[in-house]
C-alpha cells in the first residue's frame, strides 16, 4: 500500500525532482533524512545570519515555505548555501511563483545565496507554467511508484541528507 495516496506537491519536492528522483521518492513517502543533515543545518544557520531582520518562513497551505516575502516590491527569496543544484532552486522557486499567481498573487522571485555574495532573479518565462504541470505529473507518477527509484552514482550524492540511507 502506499503511503503517500494523495500527493500534495511541495516546493522542496520540485528541488528534489531535480536533483535525484529517489530522494523525490524518499522524501515523498515521509522517509525524511533532513534533520540529520549538517549541510541542512549550515543552510538554516546562514539564513539565519545573513537576514536577520527578515522574516522568516512563510508557510502557504502547507505546500510552499518561503524564506521571506518584500511586501514593499513582491519579491519572494528563497536562501540556498550554494548553487550546486541550481536548476532545482530555479523550478522550485518558480514553482512558487506559479502556485501564487495560481492564487491571484503576482510577485517575482530572488534567489539568495550568501555564500557566494550572488542573488539570482527568478520569474515565469514563456512556457514555463506548461513544464511545470509537466514536472508536477512526473513527481505524482514517481511517487507514487510501489518502487523507490535506483539510487544512482553521482557525486552530488556526497551532500545530499540521504547519503547515508542510499549507500550504507
Amino acid at each position: 500500500m502506499m503511503i503517500f495516496e494523495n500527493p500534495r506537491v511541495t516546493g522542496v519536492m520540485i528541488n528534489y525532482y531535480f536533483h535525484c528522483k529517489r530522494q523525490l521518492w524518499l522524501f515523498a513517502n515521509q522517509i525524511e533524512m533532513e534533520h540529520s543533515s549538517d549541510l541542512v543545518l549550515i543552510g538554516k544557520i546562514l539564513s539565519n545570519s545573513f537576514y536577520k531582520d527578515k522574516q522568516k518562513e512563510i508557510k502557504i497551505e502547507d505546500l510552499i515555505a518561503i524564506d521571506w516575502l518584500n511586501f514593499e516590491d513582491g519579491v519572494i527569496h528563497e536562501v540556498k548555501k550554494s548553487d550546486s543544484f541550481e536548476e532545482g532552486h530555479i523550478w522550485q522557486v518558480k514553482y512558487y511563483i506559479f502556485y501564487l499567481k495560481k492564487k491571484g498573487v503576482m510577485v517575482k522571485g530572488k534567489i539568495n545565496y550568501p555564500k557566494l555574495r550572488v542573488v539570482r532573479d527568478v520569474e515565469l518565462e514563456y512556457g514555463d507554467e506548461g513544464r511545470i504541470n509537466e514536472i508536477l505529473s512526473d513527481i505524482i507518477k514517481i511517487v507514487r511508484s510501489e518502487e523507490v527509484p535506483k539510487r544512482e552514482d553521482k557525486k552530488k550524492c556526497r551532500g545530499c541528507s540521504y547519503f547515508e540511507l542510499c549507500w550504507t
